[in-house]
């Protein structure tokens, strides 16, 4: 399989390591290169062009939006695919990431599950582009709004459906992060902490989602007493 070259900016050198190994370790992928501000993500950019980068918002020197910028209007770089991984939850980072056709956006702390998933999307991406023949409207609304039917590589009878017919509070990107998680780590059980722990969001979210699942018969759950006797939920995958 054809290796997708990789670049990552990142100025924590622990977290960026981590994200490396966990890039290089999924078949079709290559790191060629870690940059720890925007002077070094530019160096790098003009030496290669890889085919996807994992961009910090908030790197030392700058915002990481410089570098989203440079690739699309100083390179004219369109066909390189950017993720984000910040802890930016306001609309006006978010809005500026998507006016310059940022790929995913992943939130901080880094759930490695959905990382993963990231890679997932990107190879179905690059395979929809390069296949021989036309495209219908389903076909393009998947890829500019990444909507369809995602199939979990662990477990592909589990698919994410679109947010049109998930109940109100329940949106299928964060419903898809717990998913992954469950079926990437079959066999373990989670409390509502733990999960929101995995996927970056508040305790009371995570027991909604895990709770909705529950409602759908998706997963199991059953209910232990701790030191203090206080009973907790531990939601199982089938």
């Amino acid at each position: 399989m054809k290796k997708n070259s990789v670049l990552i900016v990142e100025d924590d050198m622990r977290i960026a390591n981590i994200i490396s190994k966990t890039i290089n370790n999924e078949e079709g992928f290559e790191v060629i290169g870690i940059a720890q501000n925007t002077t070094e993500a530019k160096d790098l950019l003009d030496s290669f062009k890889p085919e996807l980068i994992f961009l910090d918002v908030s790197l030392v020197d700058s915002n990481g939006l410089d570098v989203l910028k440079y690739v699309r209007q100083d390179l004219s770089a369109a066909d390189i695919s950017i993720v984000m991984l910040t802890a930016a939850k306001d609309s006006e980072v978010i809005q500026e990431a998507m006016s310059y056709g940022a790929f995913d956006y992943i939130l901080k702390p880094l759930a490695f599950s959905r990382l993963k998933l990231t890679l997932k999307r990107y190879l179905q991406y690059r395979e929809r582009l390069s296949a021989d023949q036309p495209f219908e409207q389903d076909d393009l609304d998947e890829l500019f709004h990444n909507k369809g039917k995602l199939i979990s590589q662990s477990n592909p009878a589990i698919i994410i459906n679109e947010q049109a017919s998930l109940p109100k509070g329940i949106d299928s990107l964060t419903l898809d992060k717990i998913r992954t998680v469950l079926s990437d780590n079959a066999g373990t059980a989670y409390t509502a902490e733990s999960m929101s722990e995995c996927i970056g969001t508040s305790r009371t979210t995570a027991r909604r989602y895990l709770e909705y699942l529950l409602s759908c018969n998706d997963i199991i759950a059953d209910i232990e007493y701790g030191t203090v006797g206080r009973p907790e939920r531990h939601y199982l995958l089938k």
